[in-house]
């Protein structure tokens, strides 16, 4: 039996991959609810995934600074082909008027309904990732 290839991605390669996708999942220890993995939308821009969320979402308290992992994949199941990229860092929220004007020109689009004013980025300090190959060459 054909185990595949499973093999490490380089940092670049994973920075690049961050990009390709629009979803991702958001991981912390909240001091409110305990640890917490939620999917949000995104953007990379400047080196920094940004979402948005509402001030009154869980999400808000990643806007006080918080280390953080992220984690984007795309895995065709069909074929078991596909890849992984987990980032490791801390978040913020922008406070600059021209840094919020330019985000929200070239943000990201929040899907959810409402008011989600409150822009939240992940300065990424480490990043890794795999690829998986199931077929055999």
């Amino acid at each position: 039996m054909h185990e595949g290839m499973f093999a490490a991605l380089d940092p670049e390669d994973c920075r690049v991959l961050l990009r390709t996708q629009e979803v991702g999942r958001v991981a912390w220890t909240s001091p409110v609810a305990g640890l917490l993995v939620l999917p949000v939308n995104y953007v990379v821009r400047d080196d920094l995934v940004v979402f948005r969320t509402s001030r009154s979402s869980v999400l808000a308290e990643l806007a006080e600074g918080r280390e953080v992992s992220f984690q984007v994949d795309d895995i065709d199941v069909s074929t078991g082909n596909g890849w992984s990229v987990m980032a490791q860092g801390v978040s913020s929220s922008p406070t600059e008027a021209d840094r919020l004007e330019a985000l929200r020109v070239d943000g990201p689009t929040p899907w959810a309904k409402g008011d989600r004013d409150l822009f939240v980025t992940l300065e990424l300090r480490t990043i890794s990732g795999r690829v998986v190959d199931r077929e055999e060459k």
